[in-house]
């Protein structure tokens, strides 16, 4: 049986959809992940096999093919691990849900079952958003960032039976909220520490001499680095 579950990944600050499609199939038992898939996505199959195992799920026999579309945008991180789950449970029947379409889903999976926090939630919801679909189903740590685009349910689950029994209608778990004013409202205090910054020692001390000089300065480097331009006065 063939399932399709929505999710998204980010490039830079943007995020696309990608498409998890999930069949089960005869054959030996193995698990395919194709798609561009980098080596944490690969990894995932051991997590998420683990996970459905101690969540009280049954593996599914047979050959598993798993495509991350589109196929030709390479795939990187865990956050896979929760659509990959919920798509091998519809394909193979353990979970009956006519929502797949609606929700678009990220998070890392712990072999206990957990669900983890991921990396670029907001620009996932935002993306969510912009598609037209009903909302997102996220890690509950993520859940107050996705929350700020408004106009989207953000649902937030603890662990893997969490998501299946939203899904399938059994639990009722309430949209995330945030007050935008006061998140907006809020004064961060916090000062730039270039001892955050990893290495760089030669640009670190080129900014050091021009702020106590009161120079220009002009940082220029490859794609991803960004550029910055400073002028006195």
């Amino acid at each position: 049986m063939l399932a399709r579950v929505l999710s998204a990944a980010v490039s830079g600050i943007e995020a696309f959809p990608v498409e998890v499609e999930v069949n089960s199939g005869w054959g030996d038992t193995i698990v395919v992940i194709v798609g561009l898939p980098d080596a944490a996505v690969k990894e995932s199959r051991d997590r998420v096999l683990t996970a459905l195992t101690n969540s009280g799920f049954k593996v599914p026999m047979g050959r598993t093919t798993i495509n991350l579309a589109p196929a030709d945008v390479k795939k990187e991180g865990p956050s896979f691990d929760l659509p990959i789950a919920i798509g091998m449970l519809s394909a193979n029947d353990q979970l009956m849900s006519d929502q797949l379409d609606n929700f678009v889903m990220v998070g890392e999976l712990a072999l206990t079952g957990q669900v983890r926090p991921v990396k670029g939630v907001l620009s996932i919801a935002w993306r969510a958003r912009a598609e037209k679909r009903t909302g997102v189903i996220v890690p509950a740590e993520n859940a107050a960032e996705a929350a700020v685009v408004d106009g989207l349910q953000v649902i937030p689950v603890e662990n893997l039976r969490d998501a299946v029994g939203f899904l399938e209608g059994e639990i009722k778990i309430p949209p995330a909220k945030v007050d935008l004013s006061r998140v907006f409202d809020q004064a961060y205090d916090e000062e730039i520490d270039m001892a955050e910054v990893k290495g760089q020692e030669s640009v670190k001390r080129a900014l050091e001499i021009a702020a106590a000089g009161g120079h220009n300065l002009l940082l220029i480097g490859p794609p991803g680095t960004g550029s910055r331009c400073w002028r006195n006065g």
